[in-house]
């Protein structure tokens, strides 16, 4: 654009000084002014050449004069550009070596002494003063962030500093002022309402959870069924409310013996004893698992003997299982069936010599008069529990 300009600048002036002269003769007459001069046309040729060639070289010095403001300027902020690169990668190799007390000083310092700051600046700045535990000066860089109107990063990177420090009302309220929703932001929340025991909060936030894929269906099978048990257990719920959170569960989640062992839980505290049983046979007429076995012994106390022949059919496909044997021997004891408890509690014994083993056995002589027996075997628990602790 500059050479354009320059040419029709240097023809301009070439016209301009041509149309002032009259040729006659190879003599080149000037008049103007009051004056007469004339040139042989070879000396206006020349005259005319030099002419041309001072101009350009005015005009290419007027040029660089004009532009060398621009470029010192740009220089000077490239130079900045770069300065500003070399510290972002010290804090961040500060950052990632966990060097934060470092950083934070220099970054404080840094601040400090710059009227303008970048917002990665300060964002590292607010993650390194949120670690050495300077909250003040952490929430002091967040505000400045949101008065340059970051956008939503700057709340997510407070919500995630606001999590670690447990303040989980507060992350939410972070989250909240984002204008638009993530992977990041709806993984963050659905974690700060886990970990604040919203559990009715975590069951919503699973549909958008799966809708923006925020994590792995394993870790989403996982925290749902965490949030479902957390909600049985703080036993705030009806009995039709129960049996609503059983239909709605999926068939993973009722699949899992975890849930039916709460479910049957809860069935017993609110004293239907029947469904608390049928759901454990239900489970184990195709699956199996130790702790329902343990947890249907204790259910069954009380009932008739068909539970009890329940769980001897179980030993069909489980003959050597420690567990069921000492169910069986729990469940023959409650119905004074004293020899076939003590042959339970023996066969447990020889395949598992446990401390819980020993326990029992202590109970059913107490209860059989056999004092010393019951003696012996309450030592050997002592004996078998100290051996567990010393282990640990």
């Amino acid at each position: 654009m500059r050479s354009i300009f320059s040419l029709l600048a240097i023809g301009f002036f070439a016209f301009a000084f041509v149309s002032f002269a009259k040729y006659s003769d190879g003599i080149v007459l000037f008049r103007g002014f009051g004056y007469q001069v004339e040139f042989s046309l070879t000396v206006f040729v020349i005259f005319q050449i030099a002419l041309i060639v001072f101009l350009y070289l005015s005009l290419r010095i007027l040029s660089f004069v004009l532009s060398s403001k621009r470029r010192l300027l740009a220089y000077l902020k490239s130079r900045q550009g770069q300065r500003e690169i070399l510290k972002l990668r010290d804090a961040i190799k500060n950052l990632i070596t966990a060097e934060t007390s470092i950083l934070y000083k220099q970054s404080k310092k840094d601040i400090q002494e710059n009227t303008k700051v970048s917002k990665e600046t300060l964002l590292i700045a607010a993650k390194a003063a949120h670690v050495e535990g300077y909250y003040s000066d952490r929430d002091s860089y967040i505000t400045q962030l949101v008065e340059l109107n970051e956008g939503d990063d700057v709340y997510l990177a407070q919500a995630l500093m606001l999590i670690e420090e447990g303040r989980y009302h507060d992350t939410l309220a972070a989250l909240h002022k984002m204008k638009k929703r993530s992977a990041s932001s709806v993984r963050v929340e659905l974690e700060a309402s886990r970990l604040g025991r919203d559990w009715k909060q975590v069951l919503v936030l699973m549909k958008d959870i799966r809708k923006f894929d925020a994590i792995s269906s394993d870790d989403c099978h996982r925290i749902e069924l965490e949030a479902i048990l957390g909600r049985l257990i703080n036993r705030d719920m009806s009995l039709p409310e129960v049996k609503q959170v059983i239909k709605q569960a999926s068939k993973r989640i009722r699949g899992e013996p975890s849930f039916v062992l709460t479910i049957s839980k809860v069935f017993c505290s609110l004293g239907d004893t029947i469904a608390a049983q049928k759901i454990v046979e239900d489970y184990l007429h195709s699956a199996w698992d130790d702790d329902l076995v343990k947890h249907y012994a204790q259910v069954s106390v009380g009932q008739d003997s068909s539970a009890l022949e329940k769980a001897e059919g179980w030993l069909v496909s489980q003959p050597r299982n420690p567990a069921l044997l000492m169910g069986l021997g729990v469940m023959c004891r409650d119905r004074e069936l004293w020899g076939k408890s003590e042959s339970y509690f023996r066969a447990c014994d020889a395949l598992d010599a446990s401390a819980e083993v020993a326990y029992e056995l202590s109970k059913l002589f107490k209860m059989m008069n056999r004092l010393e027996e019951s003696r012996v075997q309450l030592e050997l628990f002592a004996v078998r529990q100290a051996m567990i602790f010393s282990k640990e």
